[in-house]
């Protein structure tokens, strides 16, 4: 398995840096974790076929994690007539806009399948499960998540955004509760004193931080490193993690 990051900016795009995206490859299929990066641009440039994608996650719908699905259901319901692909949405007002703004031509919604998130059904295929750990980023009228993937015995988690401050039971306990293989944690709403009592308790055997503002905080994440058994990453956009 490998995981490109395709966006790590917080929600302002940067000189170098895409908002967040996530690229998982299992063999030829691809998964992506939010939108906020140009994903088709992104993709084509690393030499992908856009219709190697099974599957997009959106954690929630601020517009630096999702907007990049505009362009790409566009494409994929008019341009790439051989995909199919399966999108898990957060929300059905989102979905909607995205039936009635995206498509330039009606969706063919048999191959171009939008999916409302149900926290309780996971996705699985013949490559990954996906299940949902609902978060309080967007506060309690609007669903955000969390990812936790199971993939060729790897376990993962994408937080996502948390709450500012990491509201009271915000932080999954997945990460003090089990071995995980990677914890890709957002660091734009708190601060490395609010995220150490779970880190203290971690078990994951990497920590990346993406989502990082302001920037003055990497100085924090690279302070980390000694403090921790498990290895702290800070990913730059284009980096690779082979699992």
């Amino acid at each position: 398995m490998k995981i490109t990051f395709l966006g790590t900016s917080h929600g302002v795009p940067a000189a170098d840096r895409f908002c967040s995206c996530t690229m998982i490859e299992i063999g030829r299929s691809i998964y992506i974790i939010d939108a906020g990066a140009p994903v088709t641009d992104c993709l084509l440039r690393q030499g992908k076929n856009i219709n190697d994608i099974k599957a997009v996650f959106l954690t929630h719908i601020h517009a630096d994690h999702s907007f990049g699905l505009f362009h790409l259901v566009d494409l994929m319901s008019w341009y790439y007539k051989d995909s199919s692909a399966d999108f898990y949405i957060p929300e059905q007002q989102f979905m909607d806009t995205i039936v009635n703004v995206a498509s330039s031509v009606p969706l063919d919604r048999e191959r171009l399948r939008l999916r409302l998130i149900d926290p309780c059904v996971a996705y699985e295929d013949e490559n990954i499960k996906v299940e949902y750990i609902p978060t309080l980023h967007m506060g309690t009228k609007h669903n955000t998540y969390a990812l936790l993937i199971t993939a060729e015995g790897k376990r993962l988690l994408f937080g996502g955004d948390f709450s500012g401050g990491i509201r009271k039971n915000d932080f999954p306990t997945v990460v003090s509760e089990e071995e995980l293989d990677l914890f890709l944690c957002e660091m734009a709403h708190f601060g490395m004193d609010e995220l150490t009592p779970y880190l203290d308790t971690c078990k994951a055997k990497r920590v990346y931080f993406n989502h990082v503002f302001p920037l003055d905080k990497y100085g924090d994440i690279e302070a980390a490193r000694s403090k921790y058994s498990f290895e702290i990453g800070a990913p730059n956009d284009g980096d690779e993690l082979e699992l």
